[in-house]
């Protein structure tokens, strides 16, 4: 990745942990013992998490690529796989700190307390994380696009950029 676009992610990364954990702590009095809430986060999340599936199914389909565009194109698929597959395992972290929350015994209210914190917290954090996705879907869309454009230019045109 270069430098160019390593900082400003590494940024938004250091933004985003700081204000889960923030509101992770301030935000947990918002929860406790508050069913709604939870139950309608869970939903959405759930949701996503379903989404997400779709979504890591469609970057796998390679589409109608030549066998050595796959291999150019194979670095950069496994990486933006990979930061999907996280964010869907953060999906299911979240739900299941709900699952604990709703499984714990009431007489650990510290545990709780801090289950709820968490909860929170993983679950702006992972809201906050999935504003990249209609980016990263984009991207990839143009870049199979721009695939298919190469793919079908017409040769004389092919030609005039070999001698460019």
């Amino acid at each position: 990745m270069p430098v160019s676009s390593f900082i400003p992610r590494a940024i938004g990364l250091v933004v985003t942990i700081g204000f889960s954990v923030a509101a992770g702590y301030w935000g947990q009095p918002l929860v406790s013992n508050n069913t709604d809430a939870i139950n309608t986060i869970v939903t959405v999340f759930s949701i996503l998490a379903g989404f997400l599936i779709a979504v890591i199914t469609f970057l796998g389909d390679p589409g109608a690529r030549g066998w050595d565009q796959l291999q150019l194109d194979k670095k950069s698929m496994e990486a933006k796989l990979w930061r999907h597959e996280v964010l869907f395992y953060l999906y299911l972290v979240t739900l299941g700190l709900a699952l604990f929350m709703f499984v714990l015994p009431e007489e650990y209210e510290k545990t709780t307390l801090w289950l709820e914190r968490l909860f929170v917290g993983s679950a702006v954090f992972v809201f906050l994380a999935s504003f990249a996705l209609p980016q990263s879907l984009s991207a990839l869309q143009m870049e199979r696009y721009q695939s298919k454009l190469d793919d079908d230019l017409p040769q004389v045109l092919k030609d005039l950029h070999k001698e460019e």
